[in-house]
């Protein structure tokens, strides 16, 4: 996923995406997987990275309905993953307005397609 998919950047979050096209018909509505993560170097103690992968994994289930709604994905696998590129964590709220800002710029690329 780093090395062939794309990527939408919205200070602190870096959204990388891959969608792959299912063909035999596993996954006729759409597969969506999601993955989060906070680099080591930036977080050096685990509590920390811990901390932000929760508040990223919890923005993004609060925002995932909506997403699912505005993007459809008929017979595609779409895999996402959240990285945390800040060195200042940001509360909970700011987390969910950026992940929603992300999920929407995805939105209008995969519209847009």
């Amino acid at each position: 996923m780093f090395s062939k998919g794309a990527s939408i950047t919205i200070q602190p979050i870096r959204l990388l995406y891959t969608i792959e096209k299912e063909e035999t018909g596993l996954y006729p509505n759409g597969l969506l997987q999601a993955g989060v993560g906070a680099p080591s170097r930036q977080f050096r103690k685990a509590v920390q990275r811990n901390r932000v992968k929760r508040l990223l994994r919890e923005g993004y289930r609060l925002e995932k309905p909506n997403f699912i709604e505005s993007c459809p994905l008929p017979n595609k696998k779409l895999n996402l993953f959240f990285l945390y590129v800040d060195l200042k964590v940001l509360t909970q709220k700011e987390i969910q307005s950026t992940i929603k800002l992300v999920l929407q710029k995805l939105t209008d690329k995969l519209n847009a397609v």
